[in-house]
């Protein structure tokens, strides 16, 4: 529903706003898609086309357009980049550090999707040069002296082992010890996505993320290691 003034100070003071007092950032949205195979976890990378981090694996992902809902433009992202659609997306957190992307201010708005991996059939497009599947393996959360470190493999077309780590309860203060070959903050990204989703999980996420009842078991396996 469209917002109504309350009278007419309103209006004159809607008409007058100066917007362009504040300088705007871009704002970006983009997804974690999880494949659910029949042994492993893995997560669907897109090698970059273009500058900044051009041939570097990103997450598939790119700019709000003015008029567009964020998670509408998540799943164009995803459809121009990887030819998918339709899948159920959750809003996962905002990635805001000044200097994360070397271009200007940007914000991003990550998501997280799951699907049966012997559905996806991606193909490059867009900005994407490339797609790939990378299994995640030896997926290991230690805690010393008060800090949380997570390292993880994603093993594809290339092998990564990134690294990130935060103050133990305080995973929205993550930073990225090792980035390997992932572009911007994907190395973050990435690990707080999959520990929201097994907090998702838990919660009866897969429920509403797939249709398929053996392959919902099979997720919840090998996500909850359970």
């Amino acid at each position: 529903m469209a917002y109504i003034p309350s009278g007419k100070d309103e209006i004159e003071f809607l008409k007058s706003y100066d917007g362009s007092k504040y300088k705007n950032p871009g704002f970006a949205a983009d997804t974690a898609l999880f494949a659910v195979g029949e042994d492993a976890i893995s997560i669907l990378l897109i090698k970059r086309g273009n500058y900044p981090y051009k041939n570097r694996w990103a997450l598939p992902g790119g700019f709000v357009d003015i008029d567009e809902d964020i998670a509408a433009a998540a799943d164009r992202e995803l459809r121009e980049e990887t030819g998918l659609s339709g899948l159920y997306l959750e809003q996962v957190f905002t990635w805001g550090r000044p200097g994360r992307d070397p271009r200007y201010r940007c914000i991003t708005s990550s998501h997280v999707a799951v699907a049966d991996a012997a559905l996806l059939k991606p193909v490059a497009g867009d900005d994407a040069a490339e797609t790939g599947l990378f299994a995640m393996e030896d997926y290991t959360v230690t805690e010393k002296d008060g800090m949380t470190e997570i390292g993880y493999t994603l093993r594809g077309s290339i092998v990564m082992r990134p690294v990130v780590a935060y103050p133990s309860g305080r995973i929205q203060h993550i930073r990225a010890v090792q980035s390997d070959e992932l572009a911007f903050d994907h190395a973050e990204s990435i690990a707080y996505s999959y520990e929201y989703l097994k907090k998702r999980v838990r919660e009866g996420y897969l429920d509403i993320a797939l249709s398929d009842e053996a392959v919902k078991e099979r997720a919840r396996r090998l996500i909850l290691k359970e």
